[in-house]
């Protein structure tokens, strides 16, 4: 960039343009997949290339969703229940709010949501070439939970494996408790309620959750707790909020991304066998990298993890900048004792020369003086944060198995 052979086009993530001009023999032919572990709070993302003798992961980033919107708009229709009420000059009316009950809406709280994910796609796309995009259609494929299936290529070799599916809707069910000694903290394990050395069944109806110590004491005295714990799931109903959240808007989605590359599905199950097969340790946005069935080591998903914050396009701010600083300013902030916050400018204060600012680890300071900022990066609609913030994990769910 000194010797004027590039330019910076965007700092967080740094981002250069080469001044370059390669002949067109010589481009690159490799393809670039975008995979993306959509969620319900959270979705991994993730760019891999797919090379001749090996594959490389090239980007990695954790989207944060806003969860206040249902709220927001709760409170908005309570203000206009109040203000209609009181316009007692003017007749009741019913059912005028056509334009929530058109077909096939998608209500807001949820479009927000996918919406938020085709804006990081579009961003990134202006940056980097873009061949297919693997989305997570399901968190379990339902197909799978049952006997028959189709097994999959480890369990040729490894009978005592179980899939992550089934452990996955089992743990579910349970609401990630021992359904023994009541324990919700650490490893949780899938038992086999009828063992499968005497014909018990691949299937969500014979399993049921244990901690490690409950599944050592029952290991090899099995069929003495098969009627207590047969009771103990009888009646018993798999809730998938969070799947079924994150399923609707699952078709717009698909149909926007589909206008921009080539669309492959695949389930979190799948994801979840491929990930512990190649020992990667669980986060969004490494369940991301391995969505397109591209093989990667360990090693290779070293690479920084962005946590990306779409931010609401409208502004609410009242005060233009204060010295410089404008609303929505990436800063870095300095005390006295040589400790430093980074994070962006959420309101201004003329009068007193002071700022609230939101962390990248999501704490909010409040009256915080700009005199000891530094601007470090101007605002462009996205925020792309290095993600410092301890990552939510379900129990049970980050083991690798061999």
């Amino acid at each position: 960039m000194r010797k004027r052979k590039a330019k910076l086009i965007h700092k967080f993530p740094m981002v250069i343009q080469l001044f370059k001009e390669v002949p067109e023999g010589k481009i690159d032919q490799t393809l670039i997949h975008f995979n993306i572990d959509d969620g319900s709070k959270y979705t991994g993302v993730a760019l891999v290339q797919e090379g001749e003798t090996k594959n490389k992961p090239l980007f990695k980033g954790t989207i944060e969703h806003r969860t206040d919107v249902k709220e927001k708009m709760d409170v908005r229709r309570g203000y206009r229940q109040y203000k209609r009420s009181h316009k007692k000059y003017r007749p009741a009316r019913f059912s005028n709010r056509s334009s929530s009950k058109r077909k096939g809406r998608i209500a807001p709280s949820i479009k927000q949501k996918k919406e938020a994910t085709l804006r990081v796609v579009n961003q990134l796309k202006k940056w980097i070439r873009v061949d297919s995009i693997h989305l997570e259609n399901v968190l379990i494929d339902i197909r799978k939970l049952e006997k028959g299936s189709q097994p999959y290529r480890f369990e040729y070799q490894q009978s005592n494996r179980l899939d992550e599916n089934l452990r996955k809707a089992t743990l579910m069910r349970d609401t990630f408790t021992c359904q023994d000694c009541g324990k919700r903290d650490g490893r949780l394990e899938a038992h086999h309620i009828i063992p499968r050395r005497v014909k018990g069944s691949d299937s969500i109806h014979n399993l049921i959750t244990l901690c490690p110590s409950c599944h050592e004491q029952v290991t090899g005295e099995e069929m003495t707790h098969v009627e207590r714990f047969l009771r103990k799931i009888d009646g018993k109903v798999i809730y998938f909020q969070d799947a079924m959240h994150v399923m609707q808007g699952k078709t717009y989605l698909q149909e926007e991304l589909q206008k921009l590359a080539p669309v492959t599905l695949t389930s979190g199950g799948d994801t979840a066998n491929r990930r512990i097969d190649w020992c990667i340790e669980k986060s969004h946005s490494n369940d991301a990298i391995v969505l397109s069935q591209l093989k990667v080591s360990p090693e290779q998903c070293q690479l920084k993890d962005w946590l990306i914050k779409p931010m609401r396009r409208r502004s609410k701010k009242k005060v233009e900048d204060v010295q410089g600083f404008h609303h929505r300013d990436f800063v870095r902030y300095t005390k006295r004792n040589g400790e430093t916050y980074e994070g962006y400018i959420t309101a201004l204060y003329p009068q007193k020369k002071q700022c609230n600012l939101t962390t990248t680890e999501g704490k909010v300071l409040k009256r915080y003086g700009v005199n000891r900022m530094k601007v470090l990066w101007r605002f462009t609609h996205i925020y792309f944060f290095e993600n410092k913030r301890k990552r939510e994990v379900n129990p049970g769910f980050n083991q690798c198995e061999i």
